[in-house]
């Protein structure tokens, strides 16, 4: 019976600490599609970020930039771009605190300042930085906060309060990812579902952070990697092995022998 499969890239389908997807997972991927199943990529990153691992998976869809866009192949089907004005009044804000904030334009990130809690972030995912925000135009579907989490009890319900058109999204000890507010991996998940006429108890999902919370508890079965974080794994239906332990192909291989018999 066909079922929907939705994967995280960083830390779930790629190792950092190979900067690889391992070959055990791109081959347990592979035998999904060749039995009718449905791949989709769903990530924080960009497309043009993710571009290289997308191709390597060859999903069905793509959704990026936490949910902000889905594409099928290399077509466009959804954007939801950041209020520009409030985007704007947040930076001011940031800059008032003296705290640094930047967005991403697909391919490059675009920063307030190189500084170690800016630079160490981006690093950890490999995105190339300039400092030139003042230069950037057109819609940004993707905002970063950066400040450490021990603020994060002070700082976000103000946010939320004060620029109600945003979520946000801790996934570094430094950096927050601004969202459109009710967007993220799940609403993009459950906008191919109804795409595809499937029902959400079809669906599985696969991720490590809290930008997976929302899609691994949505989808019919939700899979956190061993390597993930706490709370993610707290809410999880299945932990799969860490990530450089072959985790996800180990999992694939459990839940296709459990599905085959339902």
């Amino acid at each position: 019976m066909k079922r929907v499969f939705f994967f995280d890239i960083d830390n779930t389908l790629l190792d950092h600490d190979t900067s690889q997807i391992p070959s055990a997972a791109l081959e347990a991927i592979a035998a999904l599609k060749a039995q009718g199943h449905v791949i989709v990529v769903a990530t924080g990153r960009a497309y043009g970020h993710a571009a290289h691992y997308i191709e390597q998976v060859q999903p069905d869809f793509s959704i990026t930039n936490n949910g902000a866009c889905i594409r099928r192949n290399d077509a466009v089907l959804q954007q939801t771009p950041l209020n520009a004005p409030e985007l704007q009044a947040l930076f001011a804000l940031m800059a008032k605190r003296g705290l640094f904030y930047g967005v991403n334009d697909g391919m490059t990130g675009h920063v307030s300042a190189q500084v170690p809690q800016v630079m160490t972030p981006m690093e950890s995912v490999d995105i190339k930085v300039h400092h030139d925000l003042t230069e950037l135009g057109g819609d940004v579907l993707q905002g970063w906060l950066f400040f450490d989490e021990s603020l994060d009890a002070q700082l976000i319900p103000e946010l939320l309060n004060t620029f109600p058109s945003f979520d946000y999204v801790r996934w570094h000890q430094t950096a927050v990812d601004v969202l459109p507010k009710g967007v993220n991996k799940w609403t993009a998940c459950m906008h191919v579902l109804e795409l595809l006429g499937m029902h959400v108890q079809k669906s599985l999902a696969f991720g490590d952070g809290l930008n997976d919370m929302e899609m691994l508890q949505g989808a019919g079965i939700g899979v956190a990697m061993g390597n993930g974080h706490p709370d993610l794994i707290a809410v999880a239906d299945r932990v799969a092995e860490p990530i450089g332990q072959n985790g996800l192909a180990k999992m694939l291989a459990q839940l296709q022998v459990e599905l085959a018999t339902q």
